[in-house]
């Protein structure tokens, strides 16, 4: 139980060091269009916890109608979250007043009431600890995004002198063999209802690469007409390609029209040619896997061969898979259904990992994360299943 609350103590205060390095301007401000303000962040996940630990364990009516209509996501439109917003100073003073407060409340009823359904075998900890993780990626998402800004319109990276190199697909795999394998999880430590029920599935045998796709790999797709050659695409991928007017990853900028380096949370980086590449929608990712003349997998193959320890590099980038999210047989929402139920709508398609950036909370082979096919701001790469 200690190192449960620790856990939840370490991560509300890396939320306040995150609003507090930002400046007051980029507090308030929203620099993606899937990306709320970060001062949003900080403030949803207070009203959360003291939500389920204030109204739903204690049953006490604690936050205003403001409140709710602010960070409750499906109340407020993301373009009016920045100005609704109260200043950095009363937010940090706010958060770290009622952190404290509801950190000690859930610390001293969960003696009390360990009968309460959201306190058996932990739950509502390993809830909120989860919650806050994902939040810590999306708030970083928002620092990439604030890097990527200030490199477009003022920044020169003169330290990024490295030429990253080109080169095709080593082809490196692992033979999963025909049979039933085992999905999803009934470990109570994981909270989220879209991996209940584990189950038995049947696999077809197929070849895995043991590495994600690297940067040299990728550029190699690049040098390859990759992204103005239609037969790799699909429809629907070479309609967003062309609309957006896509030719390189999402964080990718070149230097002086000679060599690539990356942008992340904290700035100009070296692209390394053996590193994950990221930054890709599932479009591309499927473009690319085409030209490579392989396929993405599916999250059932990626997690078999996870849970086999087949997989090297499974924690550097969120991987595509090419299935769509869905109820597992069984499938029951808890704690509410707002959470998975919405997404499974046949549009969103399913990434299995985590990335360098993701905490370790979540990195398990049955999380599955969700996005719709262009998103490209989420440290999304891909592995390839071979023919």
């Amino acid at each position: 139980m200690r190192n449960l609350v620790e856990e939840l103590q370490s991560l509300q205060n890396e939320t306040i060091i995150i609003v507090s390095s930002v400046a007051e301007k980029d507090y308030h401000q929203q620099f993606h269009p899937d990306l709320s303000p970060m001062g949003w962040h900080l403030g949803h996940c207070i009203y959360t916890e003291s939500y389920w630990i204030k109204e739903q364990l204690l049953g006490k009516q604690t936050c205003n109608e403001s409140l709710k209509s602010l960070y409750i996501p499906e109340l407020s439109i993301k373009q009016s979250r920045g100005p609704a917003l109260p200043d950095k100073c009363e937010m940090l003073e706010w958060a770290s007043v009622t952190q404290s407060e509801n950190r000690a409340l859930l610390d001293s009823v969960s003696i009390k009431l360990t009968s309460h359904q959201l306190l058996k075998n932990n739950f509502l900890f390993h809830f909120l600890i989860q919650h806050y993780s994902q939040h810590i990626e999306t708030m970083n998402m928002v620092l990439t995004e604030i890097q990527i800004q200030n490199a477009d319109t003022k920044f020169t990276p003169s330290k990024i002198s490295s030429i990253l190199g080109a080169n095709k697909s080593k082809k490196e795999s692992v033979t999963i063999e025909a049979g039933f394998y085992n999905v999803g999880s009934d470990n109570k430590d994981s909270p989220y209802d879209n991996e209940h029920v584990a189950h038995t599935i049947e696999l077809d045998s197929f070849d895995i690469a043991t590495s994600p796709v690297s940067n040299s790999e990728y550029l190699k797709f690049m040098d390859s007409d990759g992204y103005s050659t239609k037969d790799y695409w699909s429809n629907a991928g070479w309609e967003w390609c062309n609309n957006n007017k896509k030719s390189h990853p999402h964080h990718w900028r070149l230097q002086n029209n000679s060599s690539w380096y990356g942008i992340n949370h904290k700035g100009p980086y070296l692209l390394e040619e053996q590193q994950p590449v990221h930054g890709l929608s599932y479009y591309e990712a499927e473009a690319y896997a085409k030209w490579t003349d392989a396929r993405l997998p599916h999250e059932y193959e990626w997690e078999v061969a996870c849970k086999k320890n087949l997989l090297q590099q499974t924690s550097l980038v969120w991987e595509w898979c090419n299935n769509t999210f869905h109820p597992y047989a069984g499938f029951s929402p808890y704690p509410y259904e707002g959470y998975s139920v919405p997404y499974f709508d046949d549009n969103h398609n399913v990434l299995k990992g985590g990335s360098s950036i993701t905490k370790k909370h979540i990195k398990r082979p049955s999380f599955r994360n969700y996005y719709t096919a262009d998103k490209r701001h989420i440290f999304a790469g891909m592995r390839l299943v071979y023919p």
